[in-house]
């Protein structure tokens, strides 16, 4: 997989003591430099021409595929043709997402809006349907949450989260030649010093949705204690209400092709009632 000369360069400074596509390591043995969060003070100009509901397009599943990988995307149709211009995507949540597309691929800058539209939440670049370069999300009041970087829709090289007061939560290296795969990560506490400690099991096993194989399915813990998550995956990265967030996972979605990295369970009187695979 080629990857760009920004991305390497990045993965070169937060990578430390790492000869390769090794197994990560335990919290305690990693070294890694913690990353810089900054706000989000870009602003970016609407067009004059209002976007088109995407729910009113229809989409056809392509492959994408290279010497390396095979990506699946989508192709949408506006009024029999593969549409060019703006869509939107309103969520139940109040969210806006605004998505260029070309030829019916989504490509260009595509932001994700908190509910009235004044913050972006999150911003990554697309090309010809593939996520590329680097992506960023926010909190709702401008902190930084997190950097990625990807590559051919991917995630690549250094994956860096925030505290909600600036400083540096966790910090991840993924392979660049073997997607999804985890080199080394780090956690830090909310002053910015190191949590030691064995990384949970469940955060290194590759689960899917949409497969045949049920130990490996996420809906396994449907019905399960809360304290079987904490157990298998540790503390949730992020609790809103009766939702446990994890992210940092390796989701393969069987239906798709996609590798998706984040979890959501609903808990409800101390136990798992849904679970949600995130993009």
């Amino acid at each position: 997989m080629k990857i760009s000369g920004v991305i390497l360069c990045v993965s070169a400074l937060l990578l430390v003591g790492c000869g390769g596509d090794g197994s990560g390591s335990d919290i305690s043995t990693t070294k890694i430099n913690q990353g810089s969060a900054s706000t989000n003070t870009t602003q970016v100009a609407t067009n004059a021409v209002a976007p088109i509901d995407i729910s009113t397009m229809k989409y056809i599943r392509r492959t994408n595929a290279t010497t390396v990988i095979t990506n699946i995307v989508r192709v949408y149709f506006h009024d029999k043709k593969q549409f060019t211009g703006n869509a939107i995507k309103n969520d139940k949540d109040g969210t806006q997402s605004f998505i260029p597309m070309k030829d019916g691929l989504w490509h260009g800058i595509f932001r994700t809006k908190y509910p009235g539209g004044k913050q972006t939440k999150y911003r990554v670049k697309y090309v010809q349907g593939l996520r590329s370069g680097a992506a960023h999300t926010w909190y709702a009041n401008g902190t930084a949450r997190s950097q990625s970087f990807y590559a051919n829709g991917f995630r690549v090289g250094p994956w860096t989260t925030f505290h909600s007061n600036g400083k540096t939560n966790k910090v991840m290296v993924l392979s660049t030649k073997i997607p999804g795969k985890v080199l080394r990560r780090a956690a830090f506490d909310l002053t910015g010093r190191p949590l030691t400690g064995k990384t949970p099991v469940g955060r290194k096993i590759q689960w899917q949705v949409n497969g045949t194989v049920a130990t490996k399915e996420l809906s396994l813990y449907k019905g399960k204690p809360s304290s079987t998550l904490t157990t298998v995956f540790g503390n949730p990265d992020q609790r809103k209400g009766n939702m446990w967030l994890y992210s940092g996972l390796t989701i393969h979605d069987i239906k798709t092709g996609e590798i998706k990295h984040t979890a959501r369970f609903t808990v409800n009187n101390g136990a798992v009632t849904a679970v949600e695979v995130l993009p």
